[in-house]
């Protein structure tokens, strides 16, 4: 009996089909450009464009190939590893094949981190994204930030003046405060 409810709370432990699809249907317009985003970052290393790369990610997850979803992570989140999933997985393929690897197309990490700082980094930028992610603008800011671009090519991509881009810097530096300063209180 023990066996019989560790098989059912596994499988409740993951979005069924049909959540899924709803969860996939219900991406917000900055859910969808979060992952164009993602899948623009691993095109560079992919023969498929980034919107093909994000669709064939969608249709794996919902062909039913794999493990679903699980319930307590986002579903960004897991697009978005399916989508890293896939090129690694095509990128291990083309080294197998034995083609020439253009050094262009390779990624260089010339920020001096060592690998153990890149996951804390990538890990810090997840927790950032859902600690903010009820508000749109300070989401585009983190993302374009996490890419490298300056303020003034933030301003530029997205028409924002200057006074508007300071105004999303402080109320994203307000919130983050503020909830820094509640967590030590509590």
């Amino acid at each position: 009996m023990h066996k019989v409810n560790q098989v059912l709370k596994m499988d409740s432990d993951y979005l069924s089909r049909e959540e899924l699809d709803a969860a996939i249907k219900g991406l917000s317009d900055v859910d969808v450009l979060r992952l164009k985003k993602i899948a623009l970052q691993y095109t560079g290393n992919h023969d498929m464009e980034a919107e093909e790369l994000l669709g064939e990610a969608v249709l794996r997850t919902l062909s039913g190939g794999r493990k679903t979803c699980p319930r307590d992570l986002p579903i960004v989140n897991f697009l978005a590893g399916v989508i890293s999933s896939i090129t690694e997985y095509e990128r291990k393929k083309k080294r197998n094949s034995g083609d020439v690897v253009n050094i262009d197309d390779c990624e260089l990490n010339d920020s001096g981190n060592t690998p153990e700082d890149d996951v804390l980094e990538k890990q810090l930028f997840k927790q950032l994204e859902s600690f903010f992610d009820e508000d749109e603008e300070i989401l585009l800011l983190l993302l374009y930030l996490n890419d490298g671009f300056s303020p003034p090519e933030i301003q530029h991509e997205e028409g924002w003046s200057e006074t508007q881009y300071n105004t999303i810097r402080r109320r994203m530096r307000r919130k983050w405060n503020s909830h820094n300063i509640q967590e030590l209180t509590s």
